[in-house]
C-alpha cells in the first residue's frame, strides 16, 4: 500500500486526482462550496492534527482540471514521527458531499507518514 510520506518539518505538496464513481475526472471542483483535508492520529478522533481547506492550503484545478493541490507547511509536518490517517471531503451542497478516495502513486491509501530527518 502506498502512503503520503513526509520528512518531519518539511514542506510537502501533493496533487490528488479527483474521480467520480464512474472513474471519470471531476471537472466541477471550482464550484465546490467547501473542501476539507484532515490528518488524524486515529480515524475516530474528533480533532485533527492537521486541517486544510479551500482558503488554507488547498487549490482546485491545479496543476490541471480535476486535481486538488494540497500544501503542507513545515510547521504542520513538525508532528511526531509515525503513521497517521488522512481523509479528503468535498462539498458542493447540503445534499452533495463526497469523501474522496486518495491515490498516491496510483494506489488508494488513507495513510500519512512522518519520517525522521536524516540531516539535523
Amino acid at each position: 500500500m502506498s502512503e503520503w510520506r513526509v520528512k518531519k518539518g518539511n514542506t510537502s505538496v501533493q496533487d490528488i486526482l479527483v474521480r467520480d464513481s464512474n472513474e471519470d475526472i471531476v471537472t466541477n471542483l471550482a464550484t465546490a462550496t467547501a473542501i476539507s483535508f484532515q490528518i488524524k492520529t486515529n480515524k475516530s478522533d474528533l480533532v485533527p492534527l492537521i486541517s486544510k481547506s479551500l482558503i488554507s492550503g488547498i487549490e482546485v484545478d491545479t496543476p490541471t482540471t480535476g486535481y486538488l493541490r494540497i500544501t503542507l507547511l513545515p510547521s504542520e509536518t513538525a508532528i511526531p514521527v509515525g503513521k497517521y490517517f488522512m481523509g479528503l471531503q468535498i462539498t458542493w451542497s447540503a445534499s452533495l458531499i463526497w469523501e474522496v478516495i486518495i491515490e498516491i502513486e496510483n494506489v488508494e491509501t488513507d495513510t500519512f507518514r512522518i519520517r525522521s530527518e536524516i540531516v539535523l
